[in-house]
């Protein structure tokens, strides 16, 4: 027989309903008290109602539609919510937000501006007497636009109360209980928000998202707001100043040849579009979206820039990229990040980095993202130290082209996509065309290797960046460029670039547009020459390897950039 104790037996459990009922005798005792008799009559029962006629309410302000209204060519949605955040706030997408602290009660009004009817946007820029009507109606249609809102949140809110209340108490004294003090909420409410109203405060602008990352905005809305002479007519200038955006962007005039084809070079061409530096502006996509459809384009290719400060709350500006229709081929800037990067090609872009190659609409590209990131405001690089860092990350762009040259010889590499167009030695001589941005001005030359040049101005007018919105706000906005390439498809032409036009769309609130054609002949393409110094060994002192050839002058468009040439610091651009 084992030695073993027996364990002994567990007793019975103790039954769940004698906790609750020591529980329940605790709380009879001390609602015996008059403090507790007051508290168990009184109080809770408004807690309960409070909290059931809260939560029905807060899901009837989540349901209350928007009141839509238009401020001139602006369809505008307005809102009027519970919030514990009190204020006015105007939402312009994708860069943020402008908040005004105009009163202390908890009500937030947020207004949206949905869509713009283009052709009254045009109407109304071109008619002095329409401004003027707007300046008188708009801060009524808006004042009416948000009473209208406060009426549907207010409705919808009183609906979610009383029918919680209906649906929970099943009783009329507790749903009355609830309607009278969603009445005093909402009266002590008003009462608030009109004793704390200050008129002032929409001189006082606070900016979140990207917005809060540009403090030379601040500067920049105040002075304009000095200029306003009241709410009125502050309000038809933002009108005008958005309706006439919209309307340069819409009504560009028809570019080109009509017919099939789109360049009038004939059908035996890919026509490529080059793109830089649209930090932001969507104008910059409008701008694409037109030309590839009025010339066919093929493929567009992007230099980098994209973006601003690189951050992932720019990459709802993305999305645009996927909606081109045609192969979007594009390399890192130094205003994008590794973030950025990746965003890009998730939205269905060729990224080219570290010399890899890419076949595109008949041509052999290869590309090499910025080495530096240097967001707007924030460090610069010095001028020697970028030359040397460009110079490096180039040299890895040659051994990727002479990689594929010597896999492919009968194809050879078309075109090299760099960003910025310093330190480009080790391509000289090595690729027929080298595109590039960085600078915000456009340039060509042809390099006495044979190496063509190509530096594209800005897209996007410098966008959302401290240099274009300074000449934005100076009244001297920078152009809006991009080029068009026409590259041979067969024959002796294969991947030779035949002709290109220069776009120049004038800057944002004009109309203007230039197109510019350059037509090359054999003499306009020399063979290649690898400079006699090698590229590897080079110190980047800035020299091109050899004299610009007579056709390596600059085209009409803008002064030429010598290849070698240190750019400005990076973080000026």
């Amino acid at each position: 027989m084992s030695n073993r104790k027996r364990r002994p037996e567990p007793g019975p459990a103790r039954p769940p309903h004698r906790r609750r009922a020591r529980w329940s005798a605790r709380w009879d005792a001390a609602t015996a008290r008059p403090a507790g008799r007051f508290l168990r009559r009184h109080l809770l029962p408004w807690i309960a109602v409070l909290v059931v006629g809260g939560a029905g309410a807060a899901v009837g302000f989540a349901l209350a539609p928007g009141s839509t209204t238009y401020v001139g060519p602006l369809q505008t949605e307005v809102r009027v919510r519970p919030s514990l955040t009190p204020g006015v706030e105007v939402d312009l997408p994708p860069i943020g937000k402008v908040q005004f602290d105009t009163h202390r009660a908890p009500v937030v009004v947020t207004a949206n501006i949905r869509s713009v009817d283009v052709d009254a946007a045009a109407r109304l820029v071109r008619s002095p007497q329409q401004l003027l009507a707007l300046e008188l109606t708009a801060a009524d249609t808006v004042r009416a636009a948000t009473v209208r809102a406060a009426a549907y949140s207010l409705g919808c809110g009183a609906a979610g109360a009383l029918l919680a209340s209906v649906v929970v108490f099943r009783g009329r004294r507790r749903t009355l209980q609830t309607g009278a003090g969603l009445l005093v909420v909402v009266v002590a409410t008003g009462s608030g928000a009109w004793a704390t109203f200050d008129p002032a405060a929409l001189r006082q602008p606070r900016f979140t998202g990207l917005l809060s990352r540009a403090p030379y905005l601040v500067s920049t809305t105040q002075n304009a707001l000095e200029r306003l002479e009241s709410y009125r007519s502050g309000l038809s200038d933002i009108v005008r100043s958005v309706s006439t955006l919209y309307a340069a962007a819409a009504n560009l005039p028809v570019l080109g040849d009509a017919q099939p084809g789109g360049s009038g070079l004939g059908e035996d061409v890919t026509t490529v579009l080059h793109v830089s530096d649209l930090h932001l502006n969507p104008l910059g996509y409008d701008l694409t979206d037109n030309l590839v459809k009025q010339f066919k384009v093929q493929a567009v290719i992007d230099t980098g820039d994209t973006t601003t400060w690189g951050t992932v709350a720019e990459a709802g500006f993305l999305n645009r990229i996927k909606t081109v229709g045609v192969p979007y081929v594009w390399v890192r800037g130094n205003h994008d990040s590794a973030d950025t990067q990746a965003q890009v090609a998730a939205e269905g872009a060729i990224v080219l980095d570290a010399g890899a190659t890419a076949q595109v609409a008949g041509l052999v590209l290869a590309g090499q993202g910025d080495p530096v990131f240097t967001p707007d405001g924030e460090g610069k690089v010095a001028t020697g130290t970028a030359e040397q860092t460009q110079q490096a990350a180039n040299e890895v762009l040659a051994r990727g082209v002479e990689a594929w040259d010597d896999a492919h010889a009968d194809d050879p590499v078309d075109v090299a996509l760099v960003h910025d167009p310093s330190g480009l030695q080790p391509l000289l001589g090595r690729v027929p065309l080298v595109l590039a941005g960085h600078l915000h001005k456009r340039s060509v030359k042809l390099d006495a290797s044979g190496t063509r040049i190509m530096v594209e101005g800005t897209t996007g007018g410098a966008g959302i960046t401290a240099a274009g919105l300074t000449r934005l706000a100076d009244g001297d906005p920078l152009p809006l460029s991009a080029t068009l390439l026409y590259f041979g498809r067969s024959g002796e032409d294969a991947g030779k670039l035949l002709a290109y036009d220069e776009v120049t769309v004038g800057g944002l609130g004009l109309a203007e547009v230039s197109l510019q054609r350059t037509v090359l002949t054999d003499d306009d393409r020399p063979p290649l020459v690898v400079p006699t110094s090698s590229p590897t060994s080079s110190t980047g002192t800035g020299g091109t390897g050899g004299t610009s050839s007579p056709a390596g002058t600059s085209s009409p468009a803008g002064t030429s950039s010598p290849a070698g040439t240190s750019s400005p610091a990076t973080g000026d651009r």
